[in-house]
C-alpha cells in the first residue's frame, strides 16, 4: 500500500516528439491522453502534480494539475526538471517523462525516499541513467540550473555533478519509453489487455 508522500510528482511534456511524428503528451490512451495517464497513474502517492512544457503552445487543452515553462527554449529535458524544481512545493520531485507509462508508484515511492539523503536518486539499467525518469532534491536545482546555462543539456551527464543514490535492482520493463508509432501500438494492445 502507497500511502501519500511529501513530494511533487514532475511529468515531463515538453520534448518534440519527432520520432513519434506528433506530441506525445496528447497521443490517445482508452478514453484519456498520455499525459493524463500517466500522471494519474502516480498522482495518488503525491502531494503535489505539476507538468512541464517547453512552451505554452504546447498545451493544446487545458490540464488539472500545476503547469510550469521551461526558462530556456530548445533547453531538453533538463529545462522541464528546472522549472519544476523551482516551482515544487517539496523538497523533492519525482519527474517522469510523459512517454513512460510503465513506471509504477512503487518505483516513485523508492526514488523519493532514496533522495531525501542526496540530490538525486535516478534507476540505473545495464550500466545507463534514466534521468528523467528519478527523484531530485532542491539541492539538485543550482546544478540543473548551471547545465541549462551553458548549455550542457544531456541529462545523463548532470549525474556526476550530484551526489546520486542509483538505484540499480528496478525492473527494466517499467522505463520503457513510447518513442514510435510502433512503440504506441504494442502499448495500446497491452492497454486493451488490461482492461
Amino acid at each position: 500500500m502507497i500511502s501519500l508522500m511529501q513530494a511533487s510528482l514532475l511529468v515531463l511534456a515538453g520534448g518534440d516528439s519527432r520520432r513519434m511524428g506528433r506530441p506525445k503528451a496528447w497521443l490517445e490512451v482508452g478514453d484519456t491522453y498520455l499525459l493524463r495517464y500517466v500522471a494519474e497513474r502516480l498522482a495518488p502517492a503525491f502531494s503535489e502534480v505539476m507538468v512541464s512544457f517547453a512552451e505554452p503552445e504546447q498545451l493544446e487543452e487545458p490540464v488539472p494539475y500545476r503547469v510550469v515553462f521551461d526558462r530556456k527554449p530548445s533547453a531538453g529535458p533538463l529545462a522541464g526538471l528546472e522549472a519544476g524544481l523551482a516551482a515544487a512545493r517539496n523538497e523533492v520531485i519525482f519527474a517522469v517523462a510523459c512517454d513512460m507509462p510503465y513506471v509504477t508508484q512503487e518505483v516513485a515511492q523508492l526514488a523519493v525516499v532514496a533522495a531525501r539523503r542526496c540530490d538525486a536518486a535516478i534507476p540505473r539499467i545495464d550500466g545507463r541513467p534514466e534521468p528523467v525518469c528519478g527523484a531530485y532534491r532542491r539541492s539538485a536545482l543550482p546544478f540543473v540550473t548551471g547545465a541549462v546555462n551553458t548549455g550542457r543539456l544531456k541529462a545523463g551527464d548532470l549525474s556526476a555533478e550530484l551526489d546520486v543514490t542509483w538505484l540499480e535492482d528496478v525492473d527494466p520493463q517499467l522505463f520503457r519509453s513510447l518513442n514510435t508509432p510502433q512503440d504506441l501500438e504494442r502499448f495500446h494492445a497491452e492497454f486493451a489487455a488490461q482492461r
